[in-house]
């Protein structure tokens, strides 16, 4: 059977919630309205057991057996209504009794009992989720929030996980029956076929088209452009079945993933029906992958040639001009000795007055005919020919160009790209370089060429340059896919921007849900959002120079030139409490030990789940997974750490790591230490206020000594290595509770709404970032998101000031005013698409609008309590506090 939660989890949630005195004290201090019900019941037992329904439901949103309540409760619900504890006896409420009690709780609190209607609405929920494919944890946790956004009665944790688990069960049969049905004879035979061995070899076709590999070199690169091929073929024959199963990314990633992880000997154990579906996901899964690996691949590679040959064209430019230094001297040494010196000679025969005018022509012929002109036009012919030779940065471009076509060509020989509307010219240049298997001639395509680049591949008085035009040709493709103009029919990471975001039909036809379920209602109409907008940042010009002018900021000076210098002023030094006395005097202290406390007050090994739904066995040994993740963070290695643990075996250790160390595992282990962290008191010591939590978050630069598509070359920070940048989110109080990995070539300010987004703990309100974190773009996304951005600019005085319109009456005489205006225009025109790009970050993320699987384990009583509507969304402030 499925395991959604554990058995701690669900005895958990199963049982009333335990409150200190505080929160005691908050959820059963209940109305007069509440006091006036109870005191007209008869019994002290049903007086009783009603007021403790009500405040579990106030708190938890379901309802409890009376044997479980908590006996601190009872006394102190017994005493606020001046009766005694013992007169509430769970085994004289009568189960009729207690039933009218929880009717009655409800019209108190506005909900509507869990009943045969709200289950069907429920189930359509679920099976939306589990065509989804998401996880029966995630869907757990969202049908929670569903039923309370909706003001429903929570059901019983069994009774959920049992809808959520035959759900997905019918899910299951539903894309075996499609399988079955729609696999022709042909494809069920090539399917099969990779399950056998490969003729005259000991491996299987599937395990053979499992490699990936991470290199540029040549030669890897016509191996992975062999086998896309390979794949390509397989993927086209399966791509009816696939596109009837409607599986999506992450059904795609689900199926796929058993399979890499799984033996040859397990998957022939599953039936005919199954062992299809996975293995024509799995070929979805790694044409996805190859296809945006080659791609990668294709940017690497010709990032590096463009780097490559500008500094080849500025070492022959610097080379070229020392020439030229040296040809000019040559030159005027010439013109000075020979030129200079005729012409003084010839004058100084002018003005003899002792020679005749016969014998001066005769000697000024004389100095005429000496050989004094070649040198000079030897010289000048030189410089000229230096002058005229423009075309150096091409000849660099063209010299390189056999490293780059042999990288290059393959990929492009192979790889699909979509109907490139906005680049038909370049698609038509793809095209006919495939159809000549690269062999171009002066008949190629040459729309998409600059002017000046057309004049280069095909000069007026010379021959056609292939290999120019192929470099040409290579550099608009790579621009064109990072403009997101030409994108990949199959794929992960090259899509169409539309096909990761609701369908514009769908939009349309039911906008106002999709708005209402993201917590953007308020930004429907731009005009009221803009106008406020306008007049928050027209006051923050007002009170800015006014300070200006009053002398009352002493940190920004006016320069002479009328711009302005912020200067940042030094951190005060404090002197903390020593904390030897609390902290163990010990010195050290075993890391499995640190793991094993953590794991004991945030449950973190418990995330690790089995990466099939069903059908995984029993939980292994917490010292197993103690040592997978010693192993794989301390770079000790699994075969190494299996040899120094007495009781873990190196199969049990492997067996751990492959199925159960998967990247959203350890994401949502990382979420459970954080957000115990958060519940500390401790760290909250750090915060500069209470009502605010200010994150920030910086790169971190990491050699990479072997070949990966995300590392790159950088002198600065690596010498003649690659390397990756390491991006962290981290909070005032110390919790990290995000990072990603990336090329270090890449700007920061990409990921950071990555960040900000994947997080399900840690609600930031203020978020800084360094200047290469910084991008203008930002500022829009974080006012949608609710949170203030507020990145640290080195050179503020540099970059454009804005302002919404015109106001005469104001600026003037301001020290620090707006260069630029808005284009409100491009706003209004393209408002409905930045709102459902909003959606979309909202929907993939567990942040907005659903509980996190960390806050239903440990569930903070206040997120659920009042006789107000609850909505998750209401925690982030629709507006940040501008500065």
């Amino acid at each position: 059977r499925m395991r959604i939660l554990s058995a701690a989890d669900q005895a958990r949630l199963e049982q009333p919630p335990v409150f200190d005195n505080a929160e005691r004290k908050r959820h059963f201090d209940f109305p007069r309205t509440v006091l006036e019900a109870a005191q007209r019941m008869r019994s002290p037992t049903g007086r009783i057991g009603f007021l403790l329904s009500y405040g579990y439901f106030r708190a938890a949103r379901r309802f409890f057996a009376p044997q479980d309540c908590h006996p601190r409760d009872i006394v102190y619900v017994a005493r606020g209504v001046g009766l005694a504890p013992e007169d509430f006896d769970a085994t004289a409420y009568k189960e009729t009794t207690r039933l009218r009690h929880q009717r009655l709780v409800l019209g108190l609190q506005g909900f509507h009992a869990f009943d045969a209607k709200v289950e069907a609405r429920l189930i359509t929920e679920i099976a939306t989720m589990a065509r989804a494919h998401l996880k029966p944890r995630m869907i757990f946790g969202r049908c929670i929030d569903f039923l309370i956004e909706q003001r429903i009665q929570l059901p019983g944790v069994g009774r959920l996980t049992d809808l959520i688990r035959r759900q997905l069960a019918d899910r299951k049969r539903a894309l075996m029956d499609v399988v079955a049905l729609h696999l022709t004879p042909p494809v069920r035979a090539t399917l099969d076929d990779l399950f056998k061995r490969d003729d005259g070899g000991n491996r299987y076709r599937l395990s053979l088209l499992r490699k990936l590999s991470q290199s540029t070199r040549p030669t890897k690169v016509r191996e992975t452009a062999e086998d896309f091929s390979a794949i390509a073929d397989l993927y086209d024959s399966v791509a009816p079945v696939l596109e009837v199963l409607d599986l999506g990314r992450e059904g795609i990633r689900y199926y796929a993933g058993g399979v890499l992880r799984s033996e040859i000997f397990q998957l022939h154990r599953r039936a005919e029906a199954d062992r299809h579906l996975h293995a024509i996901s799995f070929i979805a899964d790694q044409h996805h992958r190859l296809h945006d690996a080659l791609i990668d691949r294709l940017l690497s590679v010709v990032q590096s040639f463009d780097t490559a040959a500008a500094r080849d064209h500025k070492d022959q430019v610097f080379e070229r001009r020392q020439t030229e230094s040296a040809r000019v001297g040559s030159l005027l040494d010439t013109l000075e000795t020979d030129v200079f010196g005729a012409l003084q000679d010839i004058r100084s025969l002018v003005d003899d007055m002792h020679l005749s005018p016969t014998e001066k022509i005769e000697r000024i012929r004389t100095v005429l005919d000496q050989d004094r002109e070649s040198e000079v036009r030897t010289a000048c012919a030189n410089i000229r020919r230096d002058a005229a030779d423009r075309d150096s940065y091409f000849q660099a471009l063209e010299r390189r160009s056999r490293r780059l076509q042999n990288r290059v060509s393959p990929i492009l020989r192979v790889v699909r790209f979509g109907s490139g509307e906005r680049c038909t010219d370049l698609v038509g240049a793809i095209a006919h370089f495939r159809e000549k298997d690269g062999a171009v001639t002066a008949n190629a395509p040459m729309a998409f060429l600059d002017q000046d680049e057309r004049d280069a591949v095909l000069p007026k008085d010379g021959a056609f340059r292939v290999s120019l035009y192929k470099v040409f040709l290579f550099r608009h493709v790579a621009g064109a896919i990072k403009a997101g103009n030409l994108n990949l029919e199959g794929s992960y990471k090259y899509r169409p921007l539309d096909d990761y975001l609701i369908s514009r039909d769908r939009w349309g036809a039911d906008k106002g849900q999709f708005l209402e379920r993201a917590g953007l209602t308020d930004f429907v109409d731009p005009e009221p959002v803009l106008a406020r907008l306008d007049e928050v940042l027209h006051r923050q010009y007002q009170q800015t120079n006014a300070a200006i002018r009053n002398g009352a900021n002493p940190h920004l000076a006016i320069t002479a030139k009328g711009g302005f210098r912020v200067a940042t002023p030094a951190q005060e030094d404090f002197d903390s409490e020593p904390l030897q006395r609390t902290l163990s005097q010990r010195h050290c202290v075993p890391l499995a030990e640190i793991l094993a406390t953590v794991n004991r007050h945030c449950g973190m090994l418990d995330e690790l789940r089995h990466w099939q739904q069903a059908h995984a066995r029993q939980a292994p040994n917490p010292a197993t997974l103690f040592a997978g993740i010693m192993g794989l963070g301390c770079g000790i290695g699994v075969q190494k750490m299996a040899r120094i643990s007495p009781s873990v075996t190196e199969r049990e250790l492997e067996h751990a790591i492959n199925w159960r160390f998967s990247l959203d595992n350890i994401v949502a282990a990382n979420d459970r230490v954080a957000a115990a962290m958060d519940r500390m008191e401790l760290p909250a010591i750090y915060r500069r206020s209470q009502e605010t939590l200010h994150t920030s978050s910086d790169g971190q630069k990491f050699e990479v000594r072997r070949e990966s598509l995300n590392a790159s070359y950088s002198f600065k920070y690596f010498g003649k290595g690659q390397g990756v940048s390491a991006y962290t989110f981290i909070d005032e109080r110390n919790i990290l509770w995000h990072s990603l990995v990336f090329s270090a070539a890449e700007r920061e300010s990409a990921y950071v709404i990555d960040g900000l987004m994947h997080n399900d703990v840690i609600r930031s309100d203020i978020h800084s970032t360094d200047e290469h974190g910084y991008n203008e773009t930002i500022f829009g996304v974080t006012h949608l998101l609710g949170l203030s951005y507020a990145p640290r600019i080195k050179n503020i005085a540099k970059q454009q000031l804005y302002r919404f319109h015109s106001r005469r009456k104001d600026g003037a005489d301001w020290a620090i005013a707006p260069a630029k205006y808005v284009n409100e225009v491009a706003i209004h025109e393209n408002w409905d698409d930045l709102l459902r790009r909003r959606y979309h970050q909202a929907q993939g993320s567990r942040r907005i609008g659903y509980l996190s699987a960390a806050q239903l384990v440990f569930p903070p009583t206040s997120a659920l309590q009042g006789d107000e509507s609850f909505r998750p969304d209401r925690q982030i402030p629709v507006y940040p506090a501008l500065s």
